[in-house]
């Protein structure tokens, strides 16, 4: 049976390949099976890949909502666009859970021209250059060209003195390019012959930025599906890009206006999905 991906190509539906994604999410092996067996009745010819998701989402929800949440995650960063300077911030705060001090959006001067950086992440050691590349659909790539760029941005700021806000005066160790999505086969390859750091949601094999999220217990608020899509957009406005953020200042929710009733259930869900209860 043929179904139709993202990128506008038909592929043929494969249940293996749902089952294994369920299980990457911690799904139980029983749980997985069982909702294999409940979507394939339900797939058509020519239904795209998004359909067959929300299928399989509504049913793991109603047996595992921490798994489901979870199986919700790639979708969830897409809902921190349009724009892409909410992930940058959801990346900031990945850095910092890891131990780095984290600034976004800031101008360095290069050897030859001005800069504006998404990320500068650094601890006592290393000091890190990052793009971030925000895409807003699931198929879109980072290809070679982004990487290029960036290699080029690096060139001209890697012999560079730069002033941390601790007032230290130090050189950039590396630089990363950083995406929601994945990239092109080619630009994984030039980034290895040059020696261009990536993180993508499944690159490299660890430390992609899958193991990221769950390694740091981070994730984004719009993960929690009991707010609305308003609501979403409401928190992310008022810099509250994570669900962790939530349970650690729930009193922000009380000055943008929700009900106690409303906090307790988010906040609830919020714990869920970090592995809090």
């Amino acid at each position: 049976m043929q179904i139709l991906k993202g990128t506008g190509e038909y592929e043929e539906f494969n249940p293996e390949k749902l089952k294994e994604s369920l299980l990457r999410v911690s799904t139980s092996l029983l749980t997985a099976k069982d909702v294999v067996e409940k979507v394939m009745p339900k797939v058509k010819e020519g239904m795209t890949t998004d359909e067959i998701y929300k299928i399989a989402f509504q049913i793991l929800n109603k047996n595992e909502k921490k798994s489901a949440m979870r199986y919700s995650m790639k979708r969830s960063i897409l809902e921190l666009g349009p724009t892409g300077f909410p992930f940058e911030k959801f990346i900031a705060e990945i850095f910092r859970k890891k131990g780095y001090q984290a600034e976004t959006g800031i101008m360095l001067p290069g050897s030859c021209v001005y800069h504006e950086v998404d990320l500068l992440a650094y601890d006592e050691e290393d000091l890190i250059i990052g793009e971030v590349k925000f895409h807003n659909a699931l198929h879109l790539k980072s290809d070679t060209k982004t990487a290029l760029y960036v290699k080029a941005r690096w060139d001209d700021l890697k012999d560079k003195e730069i002033i941390t806000e601790n007032n230290e005066h130090r050189k950039p160790t590396r630089c990363i390019l950083i995406t929601n999505t994945k990239f092109t086969h080619n630009s994984e390859k030039y980034a290895k012959c040059v020696g261009l750091g990536m993180i993508s949601w499944g690159y490299p094999k660890k430390g992609n930025l899958y193991d990221l999220i769950f390694e740091t217990k981070l994730h984004p608020v719009t993960v929690v599906h009991s707010l609305s899509n308003y609501e979403k957009e409401l928190l992310i406005k008022n810099d509250i890009i994570t669900a962790n953020q939530i349970i650690d200042k729930p009193f922000k929710l009380k000055e943008l206006g929700f009900k106690n009733s409303e906090i307790l259930k988010i906040v609830a869900e919020a714990k869920i999905v970090c592995d809090l209860v």
